[in-house]
């Protein structure tokens, strides 16, 4: 029988708060980034012109960070496992700011595309250390809650980044002020985080160790096609609603970027309240296949009757609050497992299995808008593309029915 190791009482704090401080400047470095990156779906047409672009580059331009996040985190895990988390993060936070920085530089597609790799690079080194950092730091029953708050990180800083984006002085102006404050955030998590607890030494095994581990349970393949194709969905979502948006229904881009920060702003509400509920009546799988059809019917729906602005503001917010509650759901799974004695994943295994769901889910974020959805839109219609991403989304709910969840 497998020996799982037991957190004492007090033992993941030195102090207690400790562990609260370093989660919010995970929360902070993960914002700003996300606020930083989420200027472009508003500033669409505009980046377009400046750019000599055609709506296939946009969207790959736009998407690529998560490709190669999705192709480093493995990497980036294993970094942290020579450096120490504090140390490889610190770095993928700088190497974002570089990245959004270079961003001022205008010019043809390359201009673009490069600097979005570079911050993909950077994000491919923070990403699979969050899990790890919330795994040493937080005792079993802590980390569904740190988890969720985390991810509030993304969502938040999309959202923001969608309405901030008229207000900023220009492109390369904002760009370099986007830039100076993504560096700021990297002080400040290497002087607050810390690997592990004071006296308590990392007990965690090497990410490379717990992806072997993880590819040996039969719930994270399904949770790893749940989480790209949720990507896949959402972000096609996020990425063309404002410009179709102003393109089909004649709605101000400034408007439009509010309407699709709903998506993330309720999901923050959502993944805060729906987990905890899901918990409490051990019905996770249910609740994800729930949350995800419904998002669908909702976000399609709203689109559809788009004429009516009220209909649009409503069902996008109801959209966004239940889609909120399936990504926690998702990225506390390598959790769940560390706890069943029949699973291979044990508790050192966590940083290496959430690795493993993190690259699926930031490939599943850069294939959807570029290369499924896009075609539907340009060859077809914003209504079918739209269809299609939600068809994506939903397809959760089919892959959850194998994820085996406590009971």
């Amino acid at each position: 029988m497998r020996q799982t190791p037991k957190l004492e009482k007090g033992e993941t704090d030195s102090p207690s708060t400790r562990r609260w401080f370093i989660l919010g400047v995970a929360w902070l470095s993960y914002f700003g980034i996300a606020l930083s990156w989420y200027v472009m779906p508003t500033l669409q047409p505009k980046l377009m012109e400046i750019y000599g672009l055609s709506q296939s580059q946009y969207s790959t331009a736009f998407t690529i960070p998560y490709l190669v996040a999705g192709l480093l985190a493995l990497g980036g895990g294993t970094l942290s496992d020579k450096l120490g988390v504090r140390k490889a993060a610190t770095l993928g936070i700088i190497v974002a700011a570089l990245g959004l920085m270079a961003r001022s530089i205008v010019g043809g597609y390359i201009n673009l595309l490069v600097p979005m790799i570079v911050i993909g690079m950077g994000m491919g080194l923070i990403m699979p250390n969050l899990p790890k950092l919330v795994s040493v730091w937080f005792p079993p029953e802590e980390t569904g809650l740190a988890t969720g708050i985390y991810n509030t990180g993304l969502m938040g800083g999309v959202s923001t980044g969608l309405i901030v984006a008229p207000i900023l002085p220009g492109w390369s102006s904002g760009n370099i002020m986007l830039g100076a404050f993504v560096l700021a955030l990297a002080v400040a998590f290497f002087l607050i985080v810390r690997d592990f607890p004071r006296g308590k030494e990392s007990r965690g095994s090497s990410i490379l160790d717990g992806l072997k581990a993880a590819m040996g349970s039969s719930s994270i393949w399904p949770a790893t096609l749940a989480i790209f194709v949720a990507l896949a969905g959402m972000v096609s979502f996020q990425g063309a609603l404002p410009t179709g948006l102003n393109e089909v229904y004649g709605i101000s881009m400034s408007t439009a970027g509010g309407i699709a920060s709903l998506i993330t702003y309720l999901g923050i509400v959502g993944s805060l309240t729906i987990p905890p509920v899901a918990s409490r009546l051990g019905k996770q799988g249910i609740f994800l296949a729930v949350l995800s059809v419904s998002f669908s019917v909702f976000m399609v729906s709203a689109w559809v009757f788009g004429g009516s602005l009220v209909f649009l503001w409503v069902g996008t917010a109801i959209a966004g609050y239940l889609a909120g509650g399936t990504l926690p759901l998702l990225m506390e799974v390598p959790v769940f497992l560390a706890r069943d004695e029949d699973d291979p994943v044990n508790q050192e295994h966590v940083g290496g299995a959430s690795g493993l769901l993190t690259s699926a889910m930031n490939l599943g974020g850069f294939v959807g808008l570029p290369f499924i959805v896009t075609p539907f839109i340009t060859n077809f219609s914003y209504t079918m593309g739209f269809i299609v991403a939600g068809v994506l989304f939903g397809l959760q709910a089919l892959f959850s029915l194998f994820i085996r969840f406590p009971e």
